[in-house]
């Protein structure tokens, strides 16, 4: 249970808009690992989010989850350096840095570590990431150079390395789960592929299935019911959103955690997709159900207020109520019938509006222009203007 904070990774810059929208009518709030000398280079709308709302949070890591993930990082290296799966793996995907498949070829890039580093350096220099120094310590920072996995960055990169793409997000993986250890918050990213295994390494070290199935099932239930473009949603609309309906959007957060808690353990990739789409078409059906209610309570609110008129024991005798009082008399009988159906009408919207399952109707209803509750409260008004009226 992640208490509605979780740590993204793997990069400082927060560039997927759609990703971002849908972690913003989910999550309290996300930390993403900054270094404290970076100044991240942030769209207008990442700024407005994070200095309007506090959904954004900045994590500059410390020298020791750092040194923590130098020595756990370190052992993962070693195991896979030398093995075939790592040279097969770099073969297939830059196959015009080597030979076709030969077991000579294979035995010099294993041994000969010169010769290994000038094709992994090759490799990193055409299609390498970079990395800051202060996410990594400088005894691998070294190591990394000296195996032609990582180089030192040049001109206005000479606070960065450059490092091979893959082992950077490996690494980037490992420092995430270090700093999610510490501070017990889940990790959570907007590249589908640290979801999935890499061929250098073992998921279940870095998989946690039931932290997974938390955000994903989150994720999918906001998203089945956003627009299919949810970029052309202005952000101001969404923060809007977001204040009005943060009650709403807590207890669907606390419900989804709680299904995750009493969930069995999920401990494999199929565990997890069997789970997401079984809870999620259950949790749609639930929904639907919900909206129908909804439907019915208007026609219900409908029927309360034509109910209430004058009644016909006040008219019969009406000719003892002095003349100027009869209007009063009369418009008191149904003002208080209207306070009684409003009254009544707020208490049952109020335990519709607790359901946490209304939230996602609430945020449909608000970005379709059909605001169910507003339009509740548009009756009784219009309905006690026409009876006072009347």
């Amino acid at each position: 249970m992640s208490f509605g904070h979780a740590l993204y990774y793997p990069f400082i810059n927060l560039t997927n808009k759609n990703w971002l929208k849908n972690a913003f009518l989910f999550w309290d709030k996300i930390s993403r690992i900054v270094p404290y000398s970076v100044s991240p280079s942030d769209s207008e709308e990442i700024i407005k989010i994070k200095y309007e709302t506090g959904f954004i949070e900045n994590y500059s890591p410390d020298r020791r989850v750092i040194s923590n993930t130098f020595h756990t990082f370190s052992e993962y290296l070693e195991g896979i350096i030398d093995s075939e799966d790592f040279y097969r793996y770099y073969m297939r995907k830059f196959p015009h840095y080597f030979k076709d498949w030969e077991y000579e070829h294979w035995r010099r890039f294993r041994k000969d570590f010169g010769f290994r580093r000038d094709i992994l350096e090759s490799i990193v220099k055409s299609s390498g990431t970079y990395l800051h120094v202060q996410k990594i310590d400088r005894n691998l920072k070294e190591k990394l150079f000296d195996l032609g996995l990582a180089i030192p960055g040049e001109n206005e990169y000479e606070d960065w390395i450059k490092i091979d793409n893959e082992i950077g997000l490996i690494y980037m993986t490992y420092l995430a789960k270090s700093i999610s250890k510490e501070k017990t918050i889940p990790i959570v990213t907007d590249i589908e592929q640290f979801y999935s295994a890499s061929i250098l390494f073992e998921p279940e070290l870095f998989r946690d299935y039931q932290s997974e199935f938390e955000y994903k099932l989150g994720n999918l239930l906001i998203a089945n019911f956003l627009p299919k473009d949810i970029n052309s949603v202005p952000l101001d609309k969404l923060i809007e959103i977001r204040k009005k309906y943060n009650a709403e959007r807590t207890n669907f957060f606390n419900m989804i955690s709680e299904l995750c808690r009493t969930l069995p353990a999920i401990d494999n990739e199929s565990a997890l997709k069997d789970a997401l789409n079984h809870y999620k078409e259950s949790l749609i059906k639930q929904t639907q159900k919900l909206k129908g209610i909804y439907e019915s309570f208007k026609i219900e609110t409908i029927c309360k207020f034509l109910n209430i008129s004058v009644p016909s024991a006040l008219v019969s005798i009406s000719d003892i109520i002095p003349i100027p009082y009869k209007p009063l008399g009369i418009g008191a009988g149904i003002i208080l019938g209207l306070v009684s159906a409003v009254a009544s009408v707020k208490k049952e919207k109020k335990q519709l509006q607790e359901r946490p399952l209304s939230y996602l109707l609430n945020v449909s209803s608000e970005l379709s222009g059909e605001d169910i509750f507003r339009k509740i409260n548009d009756t009784v008004m219009g309905l006690r203007r026409w009876k006072i009226g009347d």
